[in-house]
Order: structure tokens, then C-alpha cells, then sequence
């Protein structure tokens, strides 16, 4: 499967992006320790067996997890995945990173984008979550320009910090689509 806008494709990760996945890890280790939830459960998983775990979730339609390339050199830029998808309530979360070395580009709104449109549209999903730790301010933005409305605070479990709790409706995402369809394609809103 191929999500593409003008700069950038998503496509699910292969065994050969293995190397390429690692790095990126690499490259945001301190943006994971900050920013992501069970960040030191990402580094004790070698990549291969994340890649291996995303395809057998894919295939129990749980999770679809999605490597982030730039269109013009076919470089592996970040990741963005849907998990915690239940079938029965039509819900998902959705979670995104992006390399250091490439963030301000608009590379995760994009992604971002193409994500909600495969959500909402290919699984006929009826809520997706977005949750971001407090002091994100980058996944703020990228929630609030996509037309994600802020639910409220959560009390964190994981960590010691709150979240911000995001989400979108079916309903929204009916009358926002012609805006997130523009985002996905890459064009600034």
C-alpha cells in the first residue's frame, strides 16, 4: 500500500528498511525520551522484530504502521502509524516521528494528513485520537492544523507527565475533509 502527496510517500516498512528505521531511532533518541510514550520499549525491540510485530498486527487489523519517504531521494524521514484500532467501536490512535534532521519541513502534518484520510476512509474508522505529552508543542500544532479538537487533559499513567488528548469524528472529518485532503497532498493551509 502507497499513501503519497507531493513530497512525501508513506508505504509499510520492510525488512530492508531495517537499517534505515534504526537510524532514525537513533537520531531521536532524545525526542523519544521527551515526546513518546513507552519510548524504552521502542529501544529494547530491535527494528526488525518491530517491522515483523507491525506486519502481524496489520494483518489482525490493529495497527498499521507506515514508513515516511521523501519523494525525491526515496530517504526514509520518519514513521507514522494508526494502533489501537478496535473494529468494534471503529476507534484508533494515531502516533507519528519524524527525523530530527527533518522536522520543519511539514513532513508530519502531511503524514499526518494521509493517515486521517486512510483511517477515516479505507477503515471506516469513526474516531482517531491524537495524544501528545504537554509540553509538545510541535504535535500540538500539527493536531490543531489538521482540525483535531482538544478533549482535554489526561493524567498520564506512563509518566510523570499529563497529556494532551486530541480526537476527530467521522462527523468532523466529513466537513474538514476538503482541508485535510490539501494538507495530505503536501499544499500549506
Amino acid at each position: 500500500m502507497l499513501l503519497k502527496s507531493r513530497d512525501i510517500y508513506l508505504r509499510f516498512l520492510r525488512k530492508t528498511d531495517a537499517a534505515s528505521l534504526h537510524a532514525a531511532i537513533k537520531e531521536n533518541r532524545s525526542e523519544f525520551e521527551k515526546y513518546v510514550f513507552g519510548s524504552t520499549h521502542l529501544h529494547s525491540l530491535r527494528v526488525d522484530q518491530m517491522i515483523e510485530r507491525a506486519k502481524l498486527q496489520r494483518g489482525k487489523r490493529q495497527e498499521y504502521f507506515f514508513g515516511i519517504f521523501a519523494a525525491e531521494d526515496k530517504q526514509l524521514v520518519g514513521y507514522v502509524n494508526l494502533y489501537g484500532i478496535s473494529q468494534g467501536i471503529r476507534s484508533g490512535e494515531v502516533g507519528f516521528s519524524v527525523r530530527a534532521s527533518q522536522t520543519g519541513k511539514g513532513i508530519a502534518t502531511t503524514a499526518t494528513a494521509l493517515i486521517v484520510l486512510f483511517g477515516f476512509k479505507e477503515l471506516k474508522l469513526h474516531k482517531i485520537v491524537l495524544r501528545t505529552v504537554h509540553n509538545n508543542f510541535a504535535a500540538w500544532r500539527i493536531a490543531e492544523k489538521i482540525g483535531f479538537v482538544q478533549d482535554g487533559i489526561q493524567c498520564s499513567r506512563l509518566r510523570w507527565e499529563n497529556l494532551r488528548c486530541y480526537s476527530m469524528l467521522e462527523t468532523e472529518f466529513r466537513q474538514l475533509k476538503p482541508k485535510i485532503t490539501r494538507l495530505a497532498a503536501g499544499k500549506k493551509d
